[in-house]
């Protein structure tokens, strides 16, 4: 007599089982390269806040907008820029601050839904 092993349901199964790792992995991977884009973006205008402040009195509002030009370009909102000096070593200092909110909070429970970034960028004040 002959076995015969009957495999219906089999890759079913396995389906089964890996989807959910897979997609993890995928939305985990999504989510790091969107919170990598937002950081280098609040980078940027942060940087070109600062540019813009060493060279001006420096005027709040010109460092502001020149930061939310970047901050636009990107579609993201919401942020905050602070403008600090110069101080006593000719230094200005401008923050840019943003709640990020994830994509993946909502999916996967225990992960926080928002976050804040903050990033900060010096330059020598040349007025």
């Amino acid at each position: 007599m002959k076995l015969i092993k009957k495999s219906n349901g089999q890759s079913m199964v396995e389906f089964a089982l890996v989807l959910p790792l897979f997609a993890l992995m995928l939305f985990g991977i999504i989510e790091m390269g969107r919170l990598w884009m937002t950081m280098n973006v609040i980078t940027g205008a942060a940087r070109e806040g600062a540019r813009v402040a060493a060279v001006t009195a420096p005027d709040a509002g010109r460092v502001q907008a020149a930061a939310n030009n970047v901050l636009a370009g990107s579609n993201l909102g919401g942020a905050t820029v602070s403008v600090s000096g110069p101080n006593g070593a000719s230094e200005v200092t401008v923050t840019v601050s943003l709640t990020y909110t994830t994509l993946t909070g909502t999916i996967v429970p225990g992960l926080p839904n928002t976050f804040n970034l903050t990033r900060s960028t010096t330059m020598h004040w040349e007025g």
